[in-house]
């Protein structure tokens, strides 16, 4: 009788089968074929889909074992049972189905689905309900799992107003946010979301960057600096020019990002596939040879202490947890798997200017050479000449001249050298800025005593601006680069996390780059490098057999980044569309480098706790089919207790975000 129930499934399933190719054969041009509508591994279905048909198929299954109960006490019930396990089972078989025929091999859901079926013909109706409605109801966890962890990851980007005001023509209005341009002017108070990308034009503010940086102390804004969308006004009230808005802001960008981050396979996770995978045929074979001593009952329960699919389950869900850690703390990771390969990178090779050291460096001492000027002169031409430059450097001495009261003089004309120097006329005088090779270039005479300045100053691992006016050398202007605060503790805690090799990359010269590795305790430096070389180094370590994690500050290090096996970029929010790093420190500084190492090794942790979660049970359960001869639903309760703990342990994670969400509350 039970027999005939395998064949009532199995007859079921090829009339199903046979029905949905004829339908797939009237709708072939369509674009949603009816055949995948029911495929449980689906990834191309939203969360919420994926839920209800799981949440769906899992209260048909508790239906039908409510109908096994019934039918051990009237046969009446036995075919609505039947029914019932058929309907559940249906898209169980497809995945059985699929790996038979599409894949060709035999795996966890074959082993499964085997197991299942034998449970049936052998009459336990309620194990066999029981069995399948597990499969749905684990499939429903984890589907529920991933989707409130996915919105988490990726809704902290999300809290955007429905509506905006905007000034025009001196009137503020109100719009819907999906109305809004570029070029409008938004108006942003106290309490507010900034719903755009742009630059403040009026005003100034404290904003609380924590969703893009991680950082919890706002940041001071004022005109000319820019802000980002789903970040708050806590004080303040500004007129932001918009650049972006919607789906072009950074932050819609950041979630496309985090929505693709966990579609690889994790190292762990492929490994773990495979070995599960080298198993399945063994175990079946193992199962097999069972029966003359166990029974059919005994090869059932060694089938259900396969752990392939609880593998493929909870690898994945640790990852994503871990990514949603990462993204509270203002670390972007664009790719999974870099996460867990962080711990097995030996090398750190740092970009140095504008990542080991502060992007601007400071002035220090002001040497003059001519006796009708003075250090205030010297200062004030300097400052006249880089007055329309951007570059680090022309910053810092016009942030001197400012801090020093000075007026910077009005400029006739100029004409920029790329990489040597400027030159400009003030008041009739021409003034000349650059470096060593642009006064020889120009052919100002150097004095003998500048010698001995440059030495003292390349070996305190400092650079010279020289500056000369009507063609006589003027001055030196020392500047002196500074070191990051946060780099002394990033790079002691490297060494603990087992990093053996730190080195320094630079296109500065041999001083100032060796004094700074001297200093930091760097294994190596690598000085007068081109942007176009770095990558150069980069394939040298390797050669020498090491992992490399190349850290840089943006554009000018594409090349290397992509060459490393690990890249991570501070350049900040302001290019994530354009970083081409795995990781971006969106704080624009290295600060949470070490929050990304202590995250990556945990997540190596949960992984591996994972496995033994999984392993033990699945070997108790084998074991016990020859030792104790436990029953089929036993066997089950005991090798889906892996799962749940895998479960379980997957999710833990999370609990460190709601500690912080709670703590940032009470703040």
């Amino acid at each position: 009788m039970f027999l005939f129930g395998v064949e009532f499934v199995f007859a079921s399933y090829a009339i199903t089968r046979i029905h949905e190719k004829r339908q797939k054969n009237k709708t072939k041009n369509s674009e949603t074929p009816s055949d995948d509508h029911h495929d449980l591994n689906n990834h191309d279905d939203s969360f919420k889909d994926k839920n209800s048909r799981n949440l769906h198929y899992m209260k048909a299954s508790g239906i039908t074992m409510g109908l096994s109960g019934l039918s051990a006490a009237s046969p009446i019930f036995l075919p609505l049972m039947l029914a019932g396990f058929t309907y559940t089972a249906i898209p169980y078989l497809r995945l059985v189905e699929e790996s038979l025929l599409k894949k060709k091999k035999i795996d966890g859901y074959v082993l499964y689905g085997i197991a299942d079926l034998m449970t049936l013909g052998l009459g336990n109706l309620i194990t066999a309900s029981f069995a399948v409605g597990l499969v749905h109801t684990g499939k429903f966890v984890i589907s529920n799992a991933e989707k409130n962890s996915k919105e988490s990851l990726v809704n902290i980007f999300e809290e955007q107003p429905n509506d905006v005001w905007i000034l025009r023509d001196g009137v503020e209005i109100e719009i819907p946010l999906e109305s809004v341009k570029q070029g409008d002017v938004v108006v942003v108070n106290t309490g507010d979301v900034i719903p755009v990308d742009g630059h403040i034009i009026e005003g100034i503010a404290a904003i609380d960057q924590h969703t893009l940086t991680g950082e919890s102390q706002p940041a001071e804004k004022s005109v000319g600096d820019t802000v980002f969308a789903a970040t708050q006004l806590m004080s303040g009230r500004l007129h932001v020019e918009v650049t972006t808005s919607g789906d072009e802001t950074t932050v819609a960008k950041i979630s496309k990002i985090l929505s693709h981050a966990i579609d690889f396979k994790t190292n762990s996770q492929l490994m773990g596939e495979k070995w599960a995978d080298q198993w399945n045929i063994p175990v079946l074979a193992l199962g097999l040879a069972s029966v003359p001593w166990l029974g059919a009952a005994g090869m059932v329960v060694i089938l259900n202490g396969h752990v392939a699919q609880n593998i493929r389950i909870v690898a994945p869900l640790s990852t994503l947890n871990y990514l949603n850690i990462a993204s509270h703390q203002g670390i972007l990771i664009k790719d999974g798997r870099v996460l867990e390969d962080l711990p097995t990178i030996d090398t750190f090779l740092f970009d140095k200017t504008g990542t080991l050291t502060e992007e601007e460096p400071i002035v220090g001492r002001i040497v003059v050479y001519l006796d009708d000027y003075n250090e205030r002169d010297l200062l004030t031409y300097a400052a006249a000449a880089e007055c329309k430059l951007k570059h680090p450097i022309a910053r810092a001495i016009l942030k001197k001249a400012n801090d020093d009261a000075i007026m910077v003089p009005n400029v006739d004309d100029s004409n920029y050298a790329i990489g040597y120097g400027v030159e400009v006329r003030i008041g009739g005088k021409l003034v000349q800025v650059g470096s060593h090779r642009f006064m020889s270039k120009e052919g100002v005479s150097l004095p003998k005593t500048l010698q001995e300045d440059m030495r003292e100053s390349y070996e305190a691992g400092h650079s010279l601006i020289m500056v000369a006016i009507d063609q006589q050398f003027a001055g030196v202007i020392e500047m002196h680069a500074a070191v990051r605060p946060e780099v002394v503790a990033l790079l002691a805690n490297l060494r603990q996390h087992g990093v053996k090799h730190l080195a320094i990359v630079s296109g500065d010269h041999r001083e100032p780059t060796q004094k700074l590795a001297k200093t930091l305790g760097m294994d190596d430096c690598f000085y007068d490098v081109l942007p176009q070389n770095k990558a150069e180094i980069v394939e040298k370590l390797q050669a020498e057999g090491r992992k490399v994690c190349f850290v840089g500050d943006g554009v000018n290090d594409t090349i290397a980044m992509k060459k490393a096996n690990i890249s991570i970029s501070m350049s900040g929010a302001t290019s994530v569309a354009t970083d081409t790093a795995q990781i971006v420190l969106m704080d624009g500084t290295l600060s949470h480098l070490n929050a990304l190492m202590k995250i990556s090794f945990d997540l190596n942790k949960n992984l591996q706790k994972g496995w033994v979660y999984n392993i033990i049970p699945g070997t108790i359960t084998i074991l016990s089919a020859f030792i104790f001869h436990i029953h089929i639903l036993t066997a089950i309760l005991l090798s889906q207790s892996g799962l749940s703990a895998g479960i379980v342990n997957a999710m833990l994670p999370l609990r460190k975000i709601t500690r912080s969400n709670k703590k940032k509350n009470e703040q």
